[in-house]
Order: structure tokens, then sequence, then C-alpha cells
């Protein structure tokens, strides 16, 4: 004992006023000595599987993993598209049959009630269809930001969403934005490799609502190649009349080969300035383009209101792929309303919709 009473007067824990006698330390030795030849000896193999996880906590780097996609997404301002960190999965080898969509919606900088809108009705689509998830991707498209305040607004939301795609031009409608949208989607692409290209890219206005379950479906048959599809107009004499066909701006979709050609198109290039859904019709009709036309009325229509029917307005339909012209926030709840969007809303006592019957909203 004669050691171990050295020892503690070396670790000041003997004499007066110490906490510890000499057999209390003795004690402790002697566990500690259990402890570890337990760890070590007779359990060997749980000290390996801790450090296992311990060394699977940190993080790895995202340099060599990151994918090609992202890297394109980072680069300068010049065609780039910010935002698209979250690039489709890759296809398996394998070829399912599943089709792979990127939607960009052309809006404006200073329209984030809408965004917030659509973010909701399009990731509650995908929740209750996984199989969605990867394969159709929704964008938010609009050019250079110009309002300090919209840059400040449109970070946060690049930031928080990765949902935003800002193309390299002066904002409008149908001078060239809709060009402008294929051809830097091409060139991201293309530069990031075959398996992060898309089946079909599409365009679509920020007051349609996409049914994405049956728009994929309705893809997932057609020709992935040389095809054009939408609602195609003049859909008769009355309306539009004598413009050569092509598909109504409330979303259209061309097949790859079909994106990469209008990026590397001088007639398209040169001819920017017009109704752009027309116009993008007009490039494929002058080059002998898009042999595989998919006309799909009257599932893809305009909202009715008061209106007359027409060819191309009409009233719900259960089947329907697209409905345009959702002007306002009154004409988003009857549609949503329409095809049952708040179904799987769950029960709670938290909150009552729609109130109880006979009482008033609470």
């Amino acid at each position: 004992m004669s050691s171990f009473s050295s020892l503690y007067k070396q670790l000041g824990l003997t004499g007066a006023g110490s906490p510890l006698s000499g057999r209390h330390l003795l004690l402790i030795l002697l566990c500690g000595g259990f402890l570890v030849f337990t760890v070590f000896v007779v359990h060997p193999n749980e000290f390996r599987i801790q450090s296992f996880f311990a060394g699977s906590c940190t993080r790895p780097s995202t340099d060599a993993g990151a994918s090609p996609a992202k890297a394109a997404s980072s680069t300068p301002h010049a065609s780039t598209t910010e935002g698209t960190a979250q690039t489709p999965a890759p296809a398996p080898d394998d070829d399912d049959g599943d089709v792979r969509v990127l939607i960009g919606i052309q809006t404006l900088p200073s329209k984030y009630e809408r965004r917030h809108l659509l973010r909701n009705v399009y990731s509650l689509q995908v929740r209750d269809h996984p199989s969605l998830a990867g394969r159709v991707d929704v964008r938010f498209v609009f050019c250079n930001v110009t309002s300090p305040d919209d840059a400040v607004f449109v970070a946060l939301e690049i930031m928080r969403y990765g949902d935003i795609i800002v193309l390299d031009c002066a904002e409008n409608m149908d001078n060239g934005k809709t060009y402008t949208f294929f051809s830097t989607v091409a060139q991201a692409f293309d530069a990031a490799g075959p398996r992060a290209r898309y089946d079909y890219v599409m365009k679509a206005d920020d007051d349609t609502y996409l049914r994405l379950p049956a728009l994929s479906a309705s893809l997932r048959v057609a020709s992935r190649e040389d095809a054009y599809y939408g609602l195609q107009m003049p859909c008769d004499r009355e309306n539009f009349y004598p413009f050569p066909p092509f598909m109504a701006g409330m979303g259209y979709a061309l097949s790859w080969d079909l994106v990469r050609w209008v990026a590397s198109s001088d007639l398209a290039r040169r001819e920017q300035d017009g109704p752009e859904d027309m116009w993008t019709g007009r490039w494929l009709n002058l080059a002998g383009k898009a042999k595989n036309r998919y006309d799909n009325a009257p599932r893809m229509y305009n909202y009715k209101g008061s209106s007359p029917d027409s060819c191309f307005r009409h009233g719900f339909a259960p089947d329907t792929i697209a409905v345009h012209m959702l002007k306002d926030d009154a004409r988003w709840a009857e549609t949503l309303a329409y095809f049952n969007a708040t179904a799987a809303l769950p029960s709670s006592g938290l909150y009552h919709l729609p109130p109880p019957a006979g009482r008033g909203s609470p």
C-alpha cells in the first residue's frame, strides 16, 4: 500500500480535507481496470462497432462526389441555371418505361405568393405519388433579377428550395425568354453528361395547374424523339386561323433532341420576337421537325368560368392533364377543390376545415 499512498500524496488526495480515502481510490482503480478488460478483451467487437459509427459521422467531401449537373449549375451567370442543385436522380440501367420531365414554369421574380402556392401544389402531388420523385422536376424560370429587393428574396428562395432557374436575359414574355430557357437547359445538361438529361422539357405558365401523375402517364407512352406535346392550336377555324399549328403556351413539351436542336438552330436564334408559343411551333414547322405531335385536347384546356364552351375551354373533367387561365386565388381554390387536392388533410382537434355544419368559421 506504500506505493498507492505515495501516489495519493502526489495527487493531493490524502490528508485532512481529502474527499476520498485510500480505500475509495483503490476501488475506483480496480473498477476502471475491470472496465478496460471487458471492453478490449471480452467484447472487442462492440468497441470496433462504436469506432465505426464515430468515423461515419464525419462529413464527406462534396467536391469529389458532386454531380456534373450540380457543377454546371454553379458556373458564372452567362447561361447559368441558378438553384439547380436538385438534379434528377439518374435513370436505372434497365429501361423501366418511366419518363423524366423538367417543367420550367415561367414567372416573374416578384411573384413570391404564386411560387409559394405552386410549391405546395406540386410537392403534395409528389408526396402522394412517390414514383414521380426524381422523374418530374418543377422549376421556376425568370430572367435576370434587377430589383435589389427581389435579389435578396430570390436568393433566400434559392438557398431554401433550390428550384429556381435564372436566365441570362432581360425579363420578357414574347421576346426570347422561351428560346433562352430551352437553349440554356440544353447547354447545361448536355455539359453534365447523358445521364443528367431529361426525356422531355416542358415550358408552362404560372397560371396553369398541372396534374403531374396524368402528365407523366401521358408522356410515358409518347415517343422520346422528335416529339412535340401539348394542346394543339388552332383547334378550329374560328380561333387563331389561319396560323399554322402550334401547341398552346399554357404548357407544351419538347423531346430532348428538339431542345438541343433549338439551342443550335440559327432559325430559332434569329426569330425570337413574337408570341412565344406560336413562334416555337413556327420554328419546328419551318424546319420540318416534330414529326410526332401529341394533341391533348380535351384533357388540356382553359378555365371555363362564365365563358361559353369552345375547343380549348370547357368545364373540369376527371382525366384532366392541365387547366389554364387560373388568374386569381378564387379560380385556384375552385380548381383545387374539384380535384380533391386537400382530400388527404389529416383530422385534428386543432383546426376545423370546412366549418362544422350550422356554425360559422372559427
